[in-house]
Formats: structure tokens, sequence, C-alpha cells
């Protein structure tokens, strides 16, 4: 007992010893704690932004002018197997393409009048989600999608749009690339107040009600300089009640109209203009003979 009495008065000791002299980090008079919040010097790092540019490329279904497959110019993405498999079963399919494809896209639109673009250009901080909107409101949308876990999954809609929510994402193993995020919903319903995420934090807006097809959430890495491509699996098929079969077709009176989604996304810098920015994606191609004008 005597002994450990000694260790301790001797721990004590050496304690006050070396802390003789010392100054009180916490603050001048005894238990007085002071906690000080020092700013970064060069402030808060800039909120990374991203250009983007959406082409919803619109071709008229006739009997005499066949779709052309502009996929044979696409790679298959780099989303694993098992994801790429779901999208294939709800009749829907993704791929990325360079000059080549962007080349055959643009002589596409000059070809003929049966083709149609409609061009949309924004700048997006990262990881503010965005929709990419196939065609228009539709009066009713009957939907069969699958799961994740192979099971058939239905539902009826009134007054719905069909869209892709998107996100785009810092790739800290390529500052080059962007990866993009992608997840199929529908909106339906009539317009009402609900809370919504914005820049600025959580606010209240108009909006509908949303189905989001969840299982189907894919992510994509796309290099600088390449183009990210959505479409249905089968086009020749026509209008189905699949996600793909529902979202690139929209009836125009006698018409069915097919749709091919063309994303390029690149990193902007802060406070760019959408109005002013540009995106490398569908650059005119030299001109020939009596072709029209490429897509700008």
């Amino acid at each position: 007992m005597r002994s450990e009495v000694a260790i301790a008065i001797g721990l004590s000791a050496i304690l006050a010893a070396a802390l003789a002299g010392c100054r009180n980090p916490f603050g001048d008079r005894p238990g007085s704690v002071n906690l000080t919040l020092l700013a970064p010097k060069d402030g808060p790092p800039p909120r990374r932004m991203y250009q983007v540019r959406t082409v919803l490329l619109q071709h008229r279904l006739r009997p005499d002018t066949p779709i052309e497959d502009v996929w044979r110019l696409l790679g298959t993405t780099n989303v694993p197997h098992e994801k790429r498999s779901l999208w294939e079963a709800n009749d829907l399919r993704l791929g990325d393409g360079a000059g080549l494809a962007a080349e055959r896209l643009n002589a596409l639109l000059a070809e003929t009048p049966d083709r149609a673009a409609r061009i949309r250009r924004l700048v997006m901080p990262e990881n503010l989600d965005f929709a990419v909107a196939l065609g228009g409101e539709r009066e009713t949308v009957d939907l069969v999608w699958t799961d994740a876990a192979g099971r058939l999954v239905g539902r009826h809609f009134d007054g719905a749009v069909t869209r892709f929510r998107t996100v785009c994402r810092y790739d800290p193993a390529d500052p080059a690339a962007v990866r993009i995020a992608l997840v199929p919903e529908v909106q339906y319903g009539p317009k009402r107040m609900r809370w919504v995420r914005t820049e600025k934090g959580p606010v209240q807006q108009m909006g509908r009600s949303s189905c989001v097809l969840s299982d189907l959430a894919a992510e994509v890495r796309l290099p600088p300089g390449r183009l990210l491509v959505l479409g249905p699996t089968s086009p020749q098929a026509g209008p189905g009640i699949s996600f793909g079969g529902v979202a690139f077709f929209e009836r125009r009176g006698p018409d069915t109209w097919y749709h091919t989604v063309i994303l390029t996304v690149q990193p902007a810098a802060p406070g760019a203009a959408a109005a002013n920015g540009k995106v490398p994606f569908l650059a005119p191609a030299k001109p020939k003979p009596g072709a029209g004008k490429a897509a700008k």
C-alpha cells in the first residue's frame, strides 16, 4: 500500500514539473474554455459545376424509312453486367460513343425530314439532380417493369410523364471524367405543394407525385470527349408497356415517333452560364455537297 501511494505521489510531482511554466491552452483564467474556429485562409473550396447538354433525337416511324442501328457505333459503357441485364429486361439500353458516332448522328439530322432534335443546355452543381424528360405528358400510362428480384410489377398512372432523374458526380480516380447517375421515374397526377431539395436547401414547390424505379438506378463513368446514348432495346418493335416501350415512343396524331437521348457532360468553371457555355457534343463536321446543316 505504501509503495502504491509513493508511486502516485511521484507521478503527480513529475506531471506538475512538466506543466510548470506552460500556458493554459484554454485561457488564462482557471477553468475557462475558449474554443475558436479558424477559417481556411483561401476560403471554402468552390463547388464543382458541370455543363450538360441533352439532345432528344426524334425519328418518325414510317414503313419506307427503317430505323438505322446507331448502336453499332457505340460501346457498352462501364455499367456492371447485372445492371445492364436488368435494363434490357425493361427494354432499356445505354451506350457511349466518340467522334464516329457523333458524325453519324449529325448526318441523320440532315438526311430526312422525318428526323428532328430538341436540345437543352444547363449548368448543374455536383450532386444536384435534374430531369431528362422523354416526350410530353400522357393522359394515361400502363407500365410493367421487372425489379431486381425478377418480379413483374404493374401500375396505372393518370396524367404521367416519363423521365430519367440524373446526377453528375466527381470521379476521384479520373478528374477529367464525370460519373453520371441515372434512375427512371414516372411523375403523375396533379401538381401540389411539396418539399423538394434545391441547391439552397429544402424548399416548397409545386410538383407531382413520383414513382421511382430505384432497382434500375445505374451509374456511368463518362470520359472526356464521349457521349452517352439512351434508348429502347428494340426500337423496331414499336411502343409497348415496358419502361423503354413507353418512355421512348410518342404518339402525335396518326404518327409514332421514336426517341433517342444523347447526353454529354463536362466540368465547368464556377459561375459558368448555360447560355454561353459550350459542350463538345456533335461538333459540326466538314460540310458535304448537298448535305444540310449539322446539329449544333
